[in-house]
């Protein structure tokens, strides 16, 4: 059964699905659809969680055995399962997983975005037929002020479209960014305000603190001193290390898009592409002198390994790497990385 995010609470209200299939890019809401089926387990008596990560070396045969052999035992458990990449291992694998789906637990399956194609393929099909599948869409950057006032009620506060758009131009279309600055001014300004552009401009003039996107100036342009000082002041301030390997993440998936647009289009032509805003072209442009179809994909298999770490698996030490990134993306490859060892 296929239900829109909004439509999930109301279905959680009735009966838990033996499955639930959340699937999307946009990170936030999906942490937030997938946080409301486990609210709901929790709910209904079932407090016993499995936690898995399934990368490429993963070993899909525990989960099965752990999932066959708990109508054993008399207490239900929820598997909670996030899968980053889709491969054959993992379809095959959920494939067999479908025909052992019953009421004794709960399956919570965490994918990137499924397109149409793979919608229709059997191991799909099976699992969509026993549970529930949400699909999580992106939100068009028309809609994005609205999205941001109606977060913002959420938080009792009453946000001015003026307020909403500058907050939107501020974030860039980040969500994760966008609500931490609802926060931000819910915690300024308290419960019932009514905040206009005005209140918005002072409360980011007034902060002393960087933003994430300062660190993506300063890495665009390649101003290394800069980039390590911002990176030390948002990991000193408690920025969560998965909001600051987004950023990177983003912004190395933007240049190798626009390095691949460019063997065929202008550098501005690219960027219109890429809906990247004119004043913010000479940024990307700096960038793209320093790094090539040889740099692009090393950082992204850096990327990878940083986003291992971050998950609790094996991977370079958080502070070291983020410190490597920032060398790496200002042009400075470090001696060696964990990707230039030999393999055992």
């Amino acid at each position: 059964m296929k239900v829109r995010a909004d439509q999930l609470p109301q279905q959680l209200n009735k009966t838990l699905a033996p499955i639930y299939i959340i699937s999307g890019d946009e990170v936030l809401l999906c942490q937030e659809a997938a946080d409301s089926v486990r609210k709901a387990v929790f709910n209904n008596g079932i407090n016993e969680r499995l936690r898995y990560v399934a990368d490429a070396q993963f070993d899909w045969q525990d989960v099965i055995n752990e999932n066959q052999s708990l109508s054993l035992f008399s207490n239900q458990r929820l598997f909670d399962i996030q899968i980053d990449k889709m491969g054959e291992k993992h379809t095959k694998a959920l494939a067999q997983l479908s025909q052992s789906l019953s009421d004794d637990n709960v399956i919570l399956l965490t994918l990137p975005k499924i397109d149409t194609r793979s919608q229709k393929a059997k191991w799909f099909s099976q699992l969509e037929s026993k549970g529930v599948f949400v699909q999580i869409w992106p939100i068009d950057a028309n809609r994005l002020p609205a999205w941001v006032q109606q977060r913002a009620q959420a938080l009792d506060l009453s946000l001015s479209r003026d307020a909403a758009s500058m907050i939107c131009e501020r974030g860039e279309g980040n969500l994760l960014a966008l609500s931490q600055e609802l926060e931000k001014l819910a915690l300024l300004h308290g419960a019932g305000s009514k905040i206009d552009a005005e209140k918005v401009a002072e409360s980011v003039a007034d902060s002393s603190r960087y933003s994430i996107y300062d660190l993506s100036d300063r890495l665009l342009m390649g101003k290394t001193k800069e980039a390590m000082h911002c990176l030390n002041q948002l990991v000193g301030e408690g920025v969560e290390s998965s909001i600051i390997l987004w950023l990177f993440n983003r912004e190395v998936q933007t240049l190798s898009s626009l390095f691949k647009a460019m063997q065929s289009s202008s550098l501005r032509q690219a960027c219109q592409s890429q809906k990247i805003w004119d004043k913010r072209i000479p940024f990307y442009e700096s960038a793209l002198n320093r790094h090539n179809h040889i740099t692009l994909p090393y950082l992204q298999n850096y990327l990878a390994l940083m986003d291992k770490r971050i998950k609790g698996l094996e991977g370079p030490d958080i502070e070291t790497g983020f410190r490597n990134l920032v060398m790496m993306f200002c042009g400075f490859k470090p001696v060696a990385t964990e990707l230039d060892l030999p393999v055992h």
